[in-house]
Parts: C-alpha cells; structure tokens; sequence
C-alpha cells in the first residue's frame, strides 16, 4: 500500500498544473503572454544542428510517420470514428440512433490553459458549426440523415460541466417511409469534461418539427466522445 501510494504521489508531483484564463479579453492576453514567454525561453537554448530527414520506413513504405501521427492524435481519431449512440421517438414508435457530429469551433477563445512550465495553450471556443450525418433504425426502416446546424457551450475553466444549446434543421434523405424532408428544432447539450485540452463526453438532447410527412415531430438524445 506504502508503495501505490508513493507512486501516486510521484505521479501526481510530475504533472504540471494549469494554468487558466476566462474571457475574451483575458485569453487574448494569455496568449500574448505565453508567445513572450516562449520568445524569451528560445533565446536561452543552445543552437541545435541539423539533421537531414530520414523516412521512417514499415515494410518498405513510410508507415512509421503515419503510426505516430495517429498515435499523437488519438483523441482525435477516436472523436471521428467512433459514432454517438442514442434514441428516437418517432410518435410512438422507438428508434435507434447512430450519428457523426462534427464540429467547427469559431469565433474568440473564452476559456484557454496551457500546462504550466509549457508553452501549448489550448482554446475553448463556445460557439461552433455543426455537420452531423446519422442512421436511424425502428420498425418503420432504416433512414439516413445530415444535420447542419449551430451550437454554443459555455464552460468556464472552474466547471467540469458545460452547458449549451443549438439550433438546426435535420434533413431525412431516405427511409422511414418519409419523404425528403427537413425539420427545424432546437437541442440541449451537456459536456462532462475539464477545459481545456480536447476529449469529451457530450449528452444532446433534440426536438425536431417536420414540415412534410407523417410523423412531424420527434424527440432524440445521444452520447458520444467529441475533441471539441
């Protein structure tokens, strides 16, 4: 027991801690800081000479480059991979939800942290565009939807939940014995996560009016993991 907790400590010692700043205007001077602090942190290193590339070659083709990319980038990877998992309800009629939700962040950072002793400040920008392509299954069929739409989360850097909503218009392509159609509705979302370096967990809940076909209105919510 005497040696977990030693190493927990030591773990715990090691991680540096963070650093925040809130608003726009604070973040904007966080980042101003931080690009004085690594100017003034580059004039103290010593000139390192260089050394010319090499492929970084796996069974004859530059695989290794590609491998470590992926493996740097793996909230990202899984973020676009894995889908959100949710429901529908269709009238009275249980549907299964699969979705991709990809996101734009826009607009001024109103959150950012950096690890203190680095020089990476990682933004969180609450407003964002949204693509979202999914798959429905009920007994009514399989369908096919994209959803583009607009979404805000406001998440503070003390919070370890953020809040937000959107607004956006479904467009069911095919299936479900509808026809093409799109709706407009609004959606409530929950992210569970520390700002501000990327992966979370985010719970959407959505209603949708349609304005053709023979279910007009449907209530969804999802789960799924998100880099934003």
């Amino acid at each position: 027991m005497l040696l977990v907790t030693s190493f927990v400590g030591v773990a715990h010692a090691e991680e540096p801690p963070l650093e925040y700043a809130d608003g726009v205007k604070a973040c904007r001077e966080f980042h101003e800081k931080n690009e004085r602090e690594l100017a003034s942190w580059k004039k103290t290193q010593p000139a390192t000479p260089y050394e010319y590339p090499h492929d970084d070659e796996v069974l004859g083709a530059p695989w290794g480059k590609f491998l470590k990319s992926i493996g740097e980038q793996w909230e990202l990877v899984l973020a676009t991979i894995i889908p959100h998992f949710g429901a529908q309800l269709r009238a009275d009629t249980p549907a299964a939800l699969i979705t991709w939700p990809l996101q734009i962040p826009l607009g001024p950072a109103y959150t950012c942290s950096r690890k203190q002793g680095l020089f990476t400040v990682r933004d969180h920008r609450a407003h964002r565009a949204m693509l979202e392509p999914g798959i429905v299954s009920s007994n009514r069929g399989v369908g096919v939807f994209v959803r583009p739409g607009y979404r805000f989360i406001y998440q503070p850097s003390d919070w370890v939940v953020g809040a937000g909503g959107g607004l956006g218009t479904t467009i069911e392509v095919a299936g479900n014995r509808e026809p093409f159609r799109a709706s407009l509705g609004p959606e409530l979302v929950i992210r569970f996560g520390h700002c501000c370096d990327p992966g979370y967990f985010t719970l959407a809940f959505r209603y949708d009016h349609y304005f053709a076909g023979e279910v007009k209105d449907i209530i969804a919510g999802s789960l799924g993991f998100v880099y934003f």
